[in-house]
């Protein structure tokens, strides 16, 4: 009989303009088998592929699903388990291909709402799998482990197996009743120590009475709405408490408030107990009221899934919100207090361009609200296996590689090819034919992502210059796009940076606010992507090799002739209309600056420059040797000890690397730094 069952967490990824980056949080279906099977004399063991990711010993390249594969079969496995979602099928496929060549005869179980609803398009394709466990698997577990041996599954209610060369599909859909009834979560198999986890995910319920025709959620969890009792929750809020000095956490349910009564009963319950918490809810399903029993008990925001901002799209995809709603139930979450993120789709199949600027718009209509208190999200639509839509265009999906913030790049050869061929098992990967080109709805999207890192300050000014509609500004930049056949896929914050220099000129502040913020961004990006390959910082830089000694640091950029931005943006965050004729010198004056990330805080620090002294930065961009920068500075107009007190503040503020081996490098840099005389205050002045 098996004895350790290993199971594995999906990989995702989280795409945002500043970088990707990986959620640490245990799995909560996973940590409640791992309970499950704990009490019934099996050790249940969990591995998380992101937690090797965000560590660095995972890279997202080629190797990563045969090291993952190997990372796993170090626990020394009898049985493995794997969940999955569509979004990240292929990591998953590969990785158990992996474990069943280099080890055979190991029993590989898959579940999760993917597995569930295409299990027999699974097993007839992929011999990787050897049962399919479907919807939720506390009931099917035990049962299943226990008959691995003899291979007897025929009795085991909500599994898909082979037998021969016919795929079995056991009738029944295993959902739990009482969730009350499950054992409490092995939160102790994560690394929750260690993590250091601020906050903490727990279930409160499962279950969707909505029939959305985008959403899988019912195909998995059922229609019928459930909730852990007040009790219940409160007691594992309780625990975590104790053990891990947590107490903040996410309920776990994709439509918490559904039921108003019992919401009402968990926040009387809860009350009082010090613990804050945060949930997901529909517009139609709150009221003023609520949500203001919700936050004297704790709650301190919800994510609304809003989805589009268009009438008759409601309509169209079932969701049927009343949009009237919409800035009502702003107002009161954040009156109280509490913050929200409102969630909104473009992509789906019969949306007109209407539709998407109506989306558009009130979407924009977000950032004229407090950012600490208001996130605004856009999704391009990922078709989803088990919707009403997916059967309505499951013979005309298209596949064109893009990746979106919901499904997982392509690293081995084969991925983009595996995918292609099997569009209902990729479905995620694909795409659905749309009124508007698909091309529109891509860069809809991603620039997105580049406007929104702006910041609601600088956005509600940028709108202004577009009637205050985010329509027609993403519009025009479309169509500048068109005209000018910019790359806006290779580098959307490029794209943004150049269209704003073309439509409104180098000179105007938001275009060097602009500037300013996607170059931050591009250092984050940076110091993320050389974070993950722990490089010597001596030995590269663009170049910057151990035998050239001065440079300019990565965690720094130059800026020339732009506004102070820091100042700008101050104002702008502060105020929705400025008195020009008052902020007329800062709007006017321009200059030069390094800009320095610090990437433990991750924060920019500005530095103002004198004239002149940027072309040393510029100089200096590219790796220089000792003699090159002292012939350098000595046919500058600068003067030449101003310019060795300049390099000396610069590398005792960690801006310029420096390094040397030979002579001539070491009496440059003690050149620079013996030079007694010092840089003049504003020569590079903090800001």
């Amino acid at each position: 009989m098996a004895s350790r069952v290993v199971f594995v967490d999906n990989l995702l990824m989280e795409h945002k303009a500043s970088g990707d980056f990986v959620y640490l949080q245990p799995h909560l279906g996973l940590i409640s088998l791992i309970a499950v099977v704990r009490q019934n004399n099996y050790e249940g063991v969990l591995y998380d592929p992101k937690i090797d990711v965000s560590r660095g010993r995972l890279a997202l390249d080629g190797s990563l699903y045969k090291e993952i594969a190997g990372r796993i079969l170090a626990h020394k496995p009898d049985v493995v388990g794997f969940t999955s979602l569509g979004c990240n099928f292929i990591c998953t496929l590969k990785v158990a291909n992996y474990i069943r060549e280099m080890r055979p005869n190991l029993p590989i179980l898959l579940g999760g709402p993917h597995a569930t609803i295409l299990d027999r398009e699974i097993l007839s394709r992929f011999r990787q799998f050897d049962v399919i466990v479907r919807n939720e698997a506390e009931l099917t577990i035990l049962p299943l482990l226990n008959a691995l041996s003899s291979g007897k599954f025929g009795t085991i209610d909500g599994i898909s197996y082979r037998r021969g060369g016919e795929v079995i599909s056991n009738p029944g859909e295993p959902l739990i009743a009482d969730l009350d009834s499950l054992p409490w979560p092995a939160f102790e198999s994560y690394p929750m120590t260690e993590l250091e986890l601020k906050f903490l995910r727990i279930e409160a319920g499962r279950g969707c009475p909505f029939k959305c025709s985008f959403c899988s959620t019912a195909s998995f969890f059922g229609r019928k709405y459930r909730l852990k009792s007040p009790q219940r929750i409160c007691a594992e809020m309780d625990h975590l408490r104790t053990t891990y000095g947590v107490s903040h956490f996410s309920l776990t349910h994709d439509l918490f408030t559904v039921n108003r009564t019992k919401v009402i009963e968990f926040c009387d319950h809860i009350r009082g107990k010090g613990f804050t918490w945060t949930c997901s809810a529909r517009m139609d399903c709150v009221d003023e009221e609520l949500l203001s029993s919700m936050k004297s008990a704790g709650c301190r925001s919800l994510y609304y899934g809003v989805e589009t901002g268009s009438k008759r799209m409601q309509k169209v995809i079932s969701k049927n919100l009343d949009l009237a709603l919409f800035h009502p139930t702003l107002e009161w979450t954040n009156n109280l207090g509490m913050a929200a993120t409102a969630s909104f789709i473009t992509g789906f199949p019969s949306e007109e361009q209407r539709d998407q600027d109506d989306t558009l718009d009130l979407l924009g209509s977000c950032f004229f609200r407090d950012q600490d208190l208001v996130t605004a999200q856009l999704h391009l639509l990922t078709p989803e296996p088990g919707t009403a839509l997916s059967q309505a265009f499951q013979g005309s999906l298209g596949y064109d590689g893009h990746v979106t913030d919901f499904n997982f790049p392509t690293l081995e050869v084969d991925d983009a090819s595996t995918m292609k061929s099997e569009p209902q098992i990729f479905l995620n990967h694909h795409f659905y034919p749309t009124l508007i080109p698909r091309s529109q709805h891509i860069f809809v999207t991603l620039m997105y992502l580049e406007l929104y890192s702006l910041g609601f300050g600088v956005l509600r000014h940028l709108l202004g210059l577009y009637n205050n509609r985010l329509s027609q500004l993403t519009r025009s930049m479309w169509k500048w796009a068109e005209g000018a056949r910019a790359d806006w896929r290779g580098d959307g914050a490029g794209f943004l940076e150049q269209f704003m220099k073309e439509q409104w000129g180098r000179e105007h502040y938001l275009t060097s606010v602009v500037i300013y913020t996607v170059t931050g961004n591009r250092l984050r990006r940076t110091q993320q992507h050389t974070a993950r390959r722990e490089p010597n910082p001596h030995k590269e830089r663009d170049g910057c090799h151990q035998d050239a000694r001065y440079c300019m640091s990565p965690k720094t950029a130059l800026l020339r002739e732009v506004h102070d931005c820091p100042q700008i943006i101050e104002l702008l965050r502060s105020s929705t209309t400025l008195d020009a004729s008052k902020m007329q010198a800062l709007f006017v004056r321009r200059g030069d600056y390094i800009l320095s990330l610090d990437p433990d805080k991750d924060a920019i620090t500005n530095f103002a420059l004198e004239e002149g002294f940027a072309d040393i930065c510029d100089f200096i961009s590219l790796p220089r040797s000792g003699a090159e920068l002292r012939s350098f500075l000595r046919a500058s107009h600068l003067d030449y000890k101003t310019c060795i007190a300049f390099l000396r503040q610069l590398i005792q503020l960690s801006l310029v690397q420096q390094g040397s081996t030979d002579r001539e490098e070491s009496q440059a840099r003690r050149t620079l730094t013996t030079s007694k005389k010092q840089a003049r205050p504003h020569d590079c002045a903090r800001s």
